[in-house]
């Protein structure tokens, strides 16, 4: 492992409701060596009863800041956000996002680190053992083959991932990260390697994730291959159409033949129509959310920065930014 205690690594953290288990969160990270100065960048995604403490990074010995949003924007907003603050600062020598709950083990982030300073842009935390429940584990394996056959490609990780300087720089540039982190380093081509990480235990309460969350989690990562999705999608639609017209050729010729019973070809013709006219608003529909997807704002930077109500910094400075 190559360690540079002099390069500052930023610890990009989501919190939503739950400032005791980020306090336990940088009680782990102070006991770390991490092969590098690990500074938290937690980005306090418009928690009301539970909010992260300034103190919670001090007490345990650390320097970092928390970023407070105006408004819960969701966990892919807060991580674009946090990924955006660390983008602009050019001290950071690279930047590691992890869930502040203990589900990403901070004792698997020196192995992260030491991949990218071996020569990767990005080291991914691919899951081993699992401990959530059989319907999640089973809902995700649908998820990833749903994945894979809408984009064509395999997503085998989630957000805990190390990324150097220029991965940073990257996906800070890209619109797809504030949509799906996973999916924009897939698709950033970044070069990255994968380390199986087993998942870890939460350090306190449940997991406020439900299944309506977890599905629109995936959609979102679908919906950054859009282009991908589309001419799939476009694919299928001309195999049915061009399916449709040989099953009607073939209808018609057994018509003339006197092989059909009276009213058959009428009845093929209109499910054909039908088959067309969904085809047709399935296209269309494609289409509309493609053209959608590409409505974000010309500069990211400055979309970030708008959601920012204030932040909050402990260490050497001891700065507080309004």
């Amino acid at each position: 492992m190559s360690h540079d205690p002099e390069a500052v690594w930023a610890v990009v953290t989501p919190v939503f409701e739950d400032g005791e288990s980020f306090a336990s969160l940088c009680r782990d990270l102070a006991r770390l060596d991490a092969g590098a100065t690990l500074e938290i960048l937690a980005v306090d995604d418009g928690s009301i009863d539970a909010p992260p403490a300034l103190d919670a990074i001090s007490e345990a010995g650390l320097a970092g800041r928390i970023v407070r949003l105006k408004r819960n924007g969701g966990h892919q907003t807060a991580i674009w956000v946090g990924l955006a603050v660390a983008a602009s600062e050019p001290r950071y020598a690279g930047a590691a996002v992890m869930d502040s709950d203990g589900e990403d083990r901070p004792e698997d982030l020196p192995e992260l680190v030491a991949a990218v300073e071996a020569g990767c842009n990005a080291a991914v935390a691919g899951r081993g053992r699992r401990m959530e429940s059989l319907s999640f584990r089973l809902f995700y394996r649908l998820y990833r083959r749903f994945f894979r056959l809408l984009t064509g490609r395999e997503i085998r990780f989630g957000n805990f991932c190390a990324l150097d300087r220029h991965a940073l720089l990257r996906l800070n540039a890209m619109q797809e990260t504030r949509i799906h982190l996973a999916a924009a380093i897939i698709k950033s081509r970044l070069r990255r390697v994968e380390i199986s990480c087993d998942r870890g235990k939460r350090y306190d309460g449940r997991s406020q994730m439900n299944f309506y969350d977890l599905a629109l989690h995936g959609i979102r990562a679908v919906a950054v291959f859009d282009d991908a999705v589309l001419t799939r999608m476009g694919a299928v639609c001309a195999g049915a159409a061009v399916s449709g017209v040989l099953v009607f050729l073939v209808g018609l010729a057994l018509k003339l033949a006197g092989q059909t019973p009276p009213g058959w070809l009428t009845f093929v013709t209109g499910f054909l129509v039908l088959v067309f006219l969904q085809t047709a608003v399935l296209s269309l529909v494609a289409l509309i959310m493609n053209a959608l997807g590409y409505r974000s704002p010309a500069d990211l930077e400055a979309a970030a920065a708008s959601l920012i109500l204030k932040t909050e910094a402990t260490g050497p400075d001891d700065s507080v930014d309004a």
